[in-house]
């Protein structure tokens, strides 16, 4: 007792013999000294120095970060490119650099060598390893392998999954026709959302959840999923955070959505896992559904002749929501303003409709073989759309191999990440032409399509292209030449195009529905 005293009292006396200021200026002394030199070095001194960008984003990744949490990014990138111009490569990080011309994407994305996702990809916000965040090749690979076959060709979709896609159209008219029939305006960004949404839950559990049937968004999942895309933009986007705090104890796991959850990504996943024990219990009795899902897919799938762990099964079910769903919205949602608000537009879609009506080119619902054989101009406005409001602007880094890499005319040196990003590329002026911000659907007509799509980064390029990609492009040409086929648009608000994390969706865009009679 008396010694724990005496250690005490000593502890008092060393501190009251301390001077705190001289203390608390070295401390301060210290970390101006080692910003300054972080600037410094940077700057200056770095292997990216000599390429341009902004002095606060090459040297520190936290600008890039709060740009993204306070929705900045989409306009912050576009005063880069007018600043800096598309003929070289602009440093946007500290490590990483953004390629402008479409010329680099098969330099970045194609390259066997550059096929080592960033760690940008591994904030862990989205649970354990799925088709998307696998970061080596080595995981993606047998991953994708497992996954990739069946059902994303588009033959098996027309074959397995187009009827079912037709059900959920014809709801989706039936739907509007009693709200136009009503004289309500509805927000229309809001009710293709839900209609995508119907159409993952249809794919991945054989049943829609009832977005369009109850008009509204079940559980939230929509509005929760947009919530949680600023902090995962940020996690990704802060070096130090995603590097290092992120793996703190307990990080993670508090700031992941809670399965227990009755909303949002929280529900979606409790959904998942009951499903995917449900469809095994079934499964083990020798029931199986009548038509495959993505859930059985998964259930099935086989990663180096064993089957996916429950984690991965859970994981890569709940991604093909997270990722298929609101992405498609935006494109229905752009495509759809860019087509009621561009003069002469709306109407030369409907005049091509008509025409191929009249010679009993067309069934109801229009079919996607259909669509791609007959409607050249529909088919351009939906890529228009896509090309001037694409869903996804992330920044897509993959890692330079230590030796370096020459692309797209420029040495990059090793351990550097490389990007390039959708709205920089698909307006660029050499490929699409002088006018390359304005909504003109015949820029892809008359055999320019196949050029054209070299420029197009919605959906990814190469071995990590996006596996939805067929299935989204199908849903797309269906509601759109449905939509033209059955309604008048009148536009009260055109609402806005806004990003989140990387990726972007549309709001209030109010609208009142005008039914035409179909034959």
């Amino acid at each position: 007792m008396f010694s724990a005293i005496c250690n005490h009292h000593s502890v008092k006396m060393l501190l009251s013999n301390i001077d705190v200021y001289p203390t608390l200026n070295f401390l301060v002394l210290t970390i101006v000294t080692s910003i300054a030199y972080r600037i410094f070095y940077n700057l200056y001194l770095h292997p990216l120095a000599k390429f341009r960008g902004p002095w606060y984003s090459s040297c520190f990744s936290l600008p890039l970060a709060i740009i993204s949490a306070k929705r900045w990014e989409h306009q912050w990138v576009d005063n880069l490119i007018k600043k800096y111009g598309r003929d070289a490569p602009i440093r946007v990080a500290p490590e990483m650099l953004l390629f402008p011309r479409p010329s680099s994407l098969k330099e970045i994305y194609w390259d066997r060598s550059l096929n080592e996702k960033s760690t940008f990809y591994g904030t862990g916000l989205f649970g354990p390893p799925n088709l998307f965040s696998a970061l080596p090749s080595v995981e993606h690979k047998p991953m994708r392998k497992a996954l990739g076959a069946a059902p994303w060709a588009l033959g098996d979709l027309r074959k397995d999954w187009e009827k079912s896609m037709d059900d959920q159209i014809l709801l989706f008219t039936k739907v509007m026709t009693e709200k136009a029939n009503a004289g309500e305006t509805v927000d229309l960004s809001d009710k293709v959302a839900e209609f995508a949404a119907d159409i993952m839950t249809v794919f991945l559990f054989g049943q829609a959840w009832g977005f369009v049937k109850n008009s509204r968004d079940e559980r939230g999942l929509i509005h929760h999923w947009r919530k949680s895309l600023d902090l995962v933009g940020f996690v990704a986007r802060f070096t130090l955070f995603r590097k290092h705090i992120i793996n703190l104890p307990g990080i993670a796991s508090w700031l992941l959505p809670e399965p227990s959850s009755k909303h949002g990504v929280g529900y979606l996943i409790y959904e998942a896992d009951r499903a995917i024990t449900q469809r095994e219990y079934e499964t083990s009795q020798g029931v199986y559904p009548e038509k495959p899902d993505f859930l059985q897919h998964c259930l099935d799938a086989r990663m180096n002749d064993k089957p996916l762990t429950p984690l991965q099964k859970r994981s890569n079910v709940t991604l093909l929501i997270q990722a298929g769903a609101d992405t498609t919205a935006t494109s229905l949602g752009a495509i759809l303003r860019f087509l009621a608000t561009t003069p002469g537009c709306y109407a030369k879609a409907l005049v091509q409709i008509r025409e191929a009506e009249a010679k009993n080119l067309l069934s109801t619902p229009v079919q996607d073989a259909e669509v791609r054989a007959h409607l050249p101009y529909l088919m351009g406005a939906v890529k228009e759309g896509m090309r001037l409001n694409p869903s996804v602007t992330n920044w897509l880094p993959r890692i330079v191999p230590p030796e370096g890499k020459m692309i797209d005319g420029f040495f990059v040196p090793g351990g550097i990440d490389v990007t390039s990003q959708a709205m920089v590329v698909q307006r660029d002026p050499v490929l699409f032409g002088p006018d390359p911000d304005a909504f003109r659907p015949e820029r892809w007509m008359n055999g320019k399509d196949v050029e054209l799509e070299h420029g197009m980064f919605n959906f990814g390029v190469g071995p990590r292209v996006c596996l939805g990609k067929e299935i989204a492009m199908m849903e797309t040409y269906k509601l759109i030449s449905e939509i033209v086929r059955r309604f008048d648009i009148e536009v009260f608000k055109k609402g806005i195009y806004t990003s989140a994390g990387g990726l972007l969706y549309n709001k209030d865009f109010i609208v009142k529905m005008h039914p035409r009679t179909v034959d």
